[in-house]
């Protein structure tokens, strides 16, 4: 089967535009879809509330322990929050590339928006099929989430525990983002989505094979 370019998608007869995205406001719709998407959203929600309960206890068992003289636990929580806001922010994009390597596209870069502490990847004028692009949203919350589950059994009864502990649980509020834009299939889970994005115009483009065209 032929592979689809954004010539095919702008076909009018065959595809239609469902919406399209500027990376600048990549935030805003991120809220557009939890506020829209019930399900998927729910869950997640549920899922990084419990991460913020169990990090919010590390953290305060740390602060006790370290007035009592014992501060080892207080400085993994500390290392964790530097990792997560340095290096596992690289880790998380080059797992998102990595994932679009994996699924066919090529031409990967990477983007950031300063202001809005916003980081992304993206595949400049390749078009990602539904099943492709749930690979790559939920490729660094799998493999992170592994990698500290490795580490909490591995070092079960090890201060290094915390380390793991609280990465797991920052990193869920990463992830935020990737889920809302899985949920924006969910909304549209009816139609055959495709996207690309297009790095020079800074925008990420959402089409739908016409229905027509599937009978």
């Amino acid at each position: 089967m032929r592979k689809l370019t954004p010539e095919d998608l702008q076909n009018e007869s065959e595809f239609e535009l469902l919406t399209e995205v500027s990376h600048q406001k990549l935030r805003e719709f991120v809220m557009e879809q939890i506020t829209e998407e019930k399900y998927v959203i729910r869950i997640y929600s549920i899922y990084q509330l419990i991460m913020m309960m169990v990090f919010a206890f590390l953290l305060t068992r740390g602060i006790v322990l370290s007035i009592k003289g014992h501060s080892v636990i207080l400085i993994e929580i500390g290392l964790s929050i530097v990792f997560s806001l340095s290096a596992l922010i690289v880790i998380h994009e080059l797992l998102h590339a990595l994932a679009y390597l994996l699924t066919g596209a090529r031409k990967i870069s990477f983007g950031v928006i300063p202001k809005k502490f916003v980081f992304y990847a993206l595949a400049d004028r390749q078009v990602i099929a539904k099943r492709a692009f749930h690979i790559v949203a939920l490729t660094p919350f799998i493999v992170v989430k592994l990698i500290c589950m490795i580490g909490i059994i591995k070092f079960y009864n090890e201060q290094i525990i915390y380390f793991f502990l609280s990465v797991m649980c920052l990193h869920s509020l990463f992830c935020a983002g990737d889920i809302a834009m899985l949920a924006f299939y969910r909304i549209h889970k009816e139609k055959e989505i495709y996207n690309f994005d297009n790095k020079s115009e800074g925008k990420t483009y959402f089409y739908s094979r016409k229905l027509e065209q599937k009978l």
